[in-house]
């Protein structure tokens, strides 16, 4: 028998995944209903106008062109392709920084170790950041790729990725750009990023369908690789590499339609006016529960991004999580693992990671912050 699940009265955690709107909602099932009648291929034809669509609009987002982009399931699967296609050897270095994703992490070193390369973490500057001093200092020859996550998932600094891929491009090094938690929040250009890869989800801020997500790849850097012979198991090297080489074989053209509706939405709103109304909302909360005694958020600053994280004194991050849940505000905990480098260097085991977006109500804004000023109050703590 089915479990009756019942939906949150305060959402706030769309950096986890947002929820579509009824228009997403409907393309999805409209592809459906045109499979169910023509079959796949014929409904795979009947769509290819559509298709060429989403391409389109993916390069909007981004700043691209259609041809450089790739559509893939997520952040995950389009990356570790791309990494797989960095030639190493022993000696080689491939650079980081706190901010990275556990799960990048871990598949770098796995890439690294497996060649007798190594992974090494820049500096940071006090707010956590790339020290970009120190990243001109390591670039040699003998770094072969720079890796960035631009927003930490714990919701932390925003990295300078524009600057970082400045260095990156002087010295000719691959630069990939994880923008996870960024795009659909705030303006994405990869010419001003110089990035030669950037991969994001699309059930994130984009609010695109779970199993969804879109990918850039610099059209230089693949004629790079190739050279390289990276792609000689899969083709014979005379034809042109493109960025679709880097999509699965198996992709659900109803979810890809639900990813264009959502684009198209974004478009039609325009990305500064979600980025104001998700950064409102984020900095309210944030000043909302700076001001409870026992509460510390991980931002000493006021957010410029949707990811607000804190944590309350004397209480692990799971138990304020079910207390919230039991009020009907969902957020989620960030443990150490999904931003293993700057939670280590911060001390934090588990933050509580709030996320509201340009949709989120004033209400839900403000239920979170009474809910955490109840708690406060309960566990002793003295509001005056």
């Amino acid at each position: 028998m089915e479990q009756m699940v019942v939906a949150p009265e305060c959402y706030l955690n769309h950096a986890g995944c947002s929820f579509v709107t009824q228009r997403t909602f409907d393309a999805v099932v409209a592809q459906m209903e045109r499979e169910r009648r023509l079959g796949m291929p014929r409904a795979d034809h009947a769509s290819a106008a559509e298709k060429q669509r989403l391409y389109e609009l993916a390069a909007v987002v981004v700043g691209a062109q259609a041809a450089d982009m790739a559509m893939t399931d997520g952040h995950t699967s389009g990356w570790t392709k791309a990494l797989q296609t960095i030639r190493l050897s022993e000696g080689d270095v491939l650079l980081t920084t706190r901010s990275e994703w556990g799960g990048n992490l871990k598949f770098l070193r796995h890439w690294a170790h497996r060649y007798g390369a190594t992974v090494d973490l820049l500096a940071s500057t006090p707010d956590g950041a790339v020290c970009l001093d120190s990243l001109r200092k390591r670039m040699s020859d003998k770094v072969k790729l720079i890796s960035v996550s631009w927003l930490g998932s714990n919701g932390g600094h925003l990295e300078p990725a524009a600057a970082i891929g400045e260095i990156a491009r002087s010295y000719g090094a691959p630069y990939f750009l994880d923008a996870s938690q960024v795009l659909g929040q705030m303006p994405v250009d990869v010419q001003s990023l110089h990035c030669d890869v950037l991969t994001a989800p699309g059930r994130k801020w984009l609010r695109g369908p779970k199993g969804t997500g879109l990918m850039y790849v610099r059209p230089e850097f693949l004629a790079d690789v190739q050279a390289q012979g990276a792609f000689d198991s899969l083709l014979d090297n005379t034809s042109a590499v493109t960025a679709k080489h880097f999509e699965g074989s198996a992709a659900s053209a109803s979810l890809q339609m639900g990813l264009k509706a959502a684009l198209e939405q974004l478009q039609e709103v325009g990305i500064e006016t979600v980025q104001q109304g998700i950064v409102a909302n984020s900095r309210r909360l944030w000043e909302g529960l700076q001001d409870l005694p026992g509460i510390e958020c991980l931002s000493k600053v006021p957010p410029l991004h949707g990811i607000v994280s804190f944590s309350q004194e004397g209480t692990t991050a799971a138990d304020v999580k079910s207390h919230l849940m039991r009020e009907g505000v969902e957020v989620v905990v960030n443990q150490a693992a999904y931003t293993p480098l700057d939670m280590q260097a911060r001390q934090f085991d588990a933050v509580v990671r709030a996320s509201p977006h340009s949709c989120s109500t004033s209400d839900e804004v403000e239920n979170l912050i009474r809910v955490m000023s109840l708690m406060v109050k309960a566990s002793g703590r003295s509001l005056a």
